[in-house]
């Protein structure tokens, strides 16, 4: 062979290496992603028996000379319904957790969203870090794949911004910073009750007898204090707080506190922990090795434990990752959403029921904190979520025995290995 026969050949293996290398296939849209998740939920997820077009509304109120965002989401039907108080994340605001939420409150839940806005916007001064363009919070790339030493060196370092996110989240976890969201936390609640029992509105439509805490991430730290673990929080306020029932995702646990054993020995309400194999927090305060504690020290009796194998932090927060929306964007604002608008309904799955249509932009957008992404693996982590969330709160907000029997005796054999749900 030649030295010109020889050529072509490489040129052509060449051609086919950059092609993958700068065309790579599309993510897949939000009616695809839908679909998947629809599809995988119908081989025998749980299903509500019930779907509910929703209305929605945003405020900020004011408390101790502080801004305090709200949402509400609830059925547009008349009547009253369990409510959930969901707590975000750090650096998320009052519509943090839009997948999981609206799908509750499609299922016939009230939710209940609080997060002051200095926690929501915590993260809002970390600039994008070198060679990583506009894409804040992002991971730095190797030092192999950096650019060329003209980019910009004022942006910083994947080292200095993991010694940002450390001081953050150290200062966020702290007993002070617990006490006060304790504190906004009891004093939203307490006027969401006034706004409910006046019939104010969106907000009468909570059945405040029936309360189940959700949270995510630091909202999750916050949940854990209101239903028991031994944080030192201050709930000298809390009597008229009281959960039926929580679920934490993402739930930190400092072991430098000590007494892991017996810090939640006084968690007696059910409760659903959610974590992943690959749970990491950009803080450095939690890993996915100890997160499932809780589940594991807390007494016997409805506690559930849902393992999502491969997940990660940024997948848990269950928000719309792909088109990011800012605060009062029409996704969220005073306004109807459809059955089929924002989050699907699934049918054809345990309880059966309609198709509704995809949820707004897409579910698997590039996480901020960096992180696999496996679209297979991560419907099926979404699906997982909306599945065995849906039944705990129906068995335990609407006392629902089908959603009881599945949890408890049909959940694994659909999860199979994407997932694991582990019960005591």
């Amino acid at each position: 062979m030649n030295k010109t026969t020889a050529y072509f050949p490489a040129m052509i293996a060449c051609a086919v290496f950059l092609t993958g290398c700068f065309f790579r296939p599309s993510p897949p849209t939000s009616e695809e992603q839908a679909e998947k998740v629809g599809q995988f939920i119908a081989e025998g997820g749980y299903s509500p028996a019930h779907s509910y077009a929703i209305y929605s509304i945003r405020e900020t109120w004011r408390h101790a000379g502080q801004a305090v965002e709200i949402s509400m989401l609830a059925p547009t039907a008349p009547g009253v319904y369990p409510l959930i108080v969901y707590l975000p994340g750090l650096g998320e605001h009052a519509d943090g957790g839009r997948l999981w939420r609206e799908t509750w409150a499609k299922a016939g839940y009230a939710v209940f969203s609080v997060q002051p806005l200095e926690i929501g916007e915590a993260l809002k001064e970390l600039g994008p870090m070198q060679g990583m363009g506009d894409d804040a919070g992002l991971p730095g790339p190797p030092e192999d794949e950096q650019g060329p030493p003209g980019d910009n060196k004022s942006m910083p370092s994947k080292a200095l911004r993991n010694s940002e996110l450390h001081y953050l989240g150290h200062e966020h976890f702290s007993q002070e910073s617990l006490n006060k969201r304790i504190n906004h936390l009891l004093w939203a609640h307490a006027q969401l009750k006034l706004r409910s029992t006046s019939g104010k509105g969106l907000f009468a439509a909570a059945d405040l007898s029936r309360l189940i805490i959700a949270g995510y991430d630091l909202g999750a730290q916050t949940a854990a204090a209101m239903i028991g673990e031994k944080s030192g929080a201050d709930l000298s306020q809390a009597q008229d707080f009281k959960p039926l029932a929580a679920i934490l995702f993402s739930p930190s646990v400092d072991m430098a506190l000590g007494q892991v054993a017996t810090r939640y020995k006084n968690i007696s309400i059910p409760l659903l922990v959610v974590t992943g194999s690959e749970d990491d927090d950009p803080y450095g305060i939690s890993s996915p090795y100890v997160r499932t504690a809780i589940w594991e020290y807390a007494p016997l009796g409805n506690k559930y434990l849902l393992l999502l194998n491969k997940g990660n932090h940024q997948l848990l927060a269950g928000s719309n990752l792909e088109h990011r929306q800012e605060p009062g964007s029409p996704q969220e604002s005073s306004g109807k959403i459809g059955p089929g608008d924002a989050m699907p309904r699934f049918g054809g799955s345990f309880q059966g029921g309609p198709s509704g249509g995809p949820p707004p932009g897409g579910m698997m957008g590039r996480p901020p904190h960096g992180g696999r992404q496996d679209s297979e693996q991560d419907f099926k982590h979404i699906a997982a979520v909306f599945s065995v969330s849906g039944a705990f709160l129906d068995s335990i907000g609407k006392s629902d025995g089908l959603a009881q029997s599945w949890i408890s005796g049909k959940a694994n054999q659909w999860l199979k290995k994407s997932s694991n749900l582990k019960m005591k």
